[in-house]
């Protein structure tokens, strides 16, 4: 009798022990398990891009031409698109620009031109420029200059949903514009550079400003 009981004991202590492994192996897993999960499009970026675009911030990244340019937005991803796509009232909240009007509709590629006004110095400069676009719903927009003062401008606009955490339905946007541009011979590139990065970061963040008002009413 006595055998059986320090048996009996033994297989309930070593049943005791693996049930305390498997708790500890699945407590310490969980969490890697729950960031993998929350591995959304802002998670992947840099600690500081990620820090500035949560915090309402936009954020620039390039030089001499090629830019990458992200916003992070509260709004609906429909909401998002409409502004993007609003060809023919630009002038309205997009900085320097004084015309836009929409030319050609044919299904997704569309053809619309634009004026801008900047100041360079003392003066005041303007610049046409005929894109091209082809829109993809919803989730890119691919972009080219066909006609204009531009040598050349071409680029994305990528939009991808967040979420606030896993398996939560998505209550922002993440905006991504990629673009490359060549001034060709309004002014100097140095110069032009300078300029065309201040009106980008001013630029996204008047879409930011005009989506998400538009998302409130």
């Amino acid at each position: 009798m006595s055998r059986q009981i320090q048996r009996k004991r033994f297989y309930w202590l070593f049943n005791s022990c693996l049930t305390a492994i498997a708790l500890s192996a699945t407590v310490t897993l969980m969490p890697n398990a729950h960031a993998k999960l929350f591995d959304g499009p802002v998670d992947r970026l840099p600690v500081l891009e990620r820090a500035a675009l949560r915090n309402g911030q936009v954020s620039l990244q390039g030089e001499n031409g090629e830019y990458t340019g992200r916003v992070l937005v509260t709004a609906s991803m429909d909401t998002v698109w409409q502004v993007l796509t609003d060809y023919d009232n630009f002038e309205e909240f997009l900085p320097k620009v004084t015309n836009s009007e929409l030319l050609e509709e044919n299904g997704a590629r569309k053809v619309f031109e634009q004026t801008n006004k900047v100041k360079v110095f003392l003066f005041n400069k303007k610049s046409r420029v005929r894109i091209a676009v082809q829109e993809n719903y919803p989730q890119q927009i691919n972009f080219k200059v066909v006609d204009g003062d531009l040598e050349s401008l071409d680029g994305t606009w990528k939009l991808e949903a967040v979420s606030p955490y896993p398996s939560a339905p998505p209550n922002q946007v993440l905006m991504t514009h990629q673009v490359n541009v060549e001034p060709g011979s309004i002014i100097s590139k140095s110069i032009f550079f300078d300029i065309y990065e201040d009106i980008l970061k001013a630029t996204l963040a008047a879409i930011k400003e005009e989506v998400e008002q538009r998302d409130i009413n």
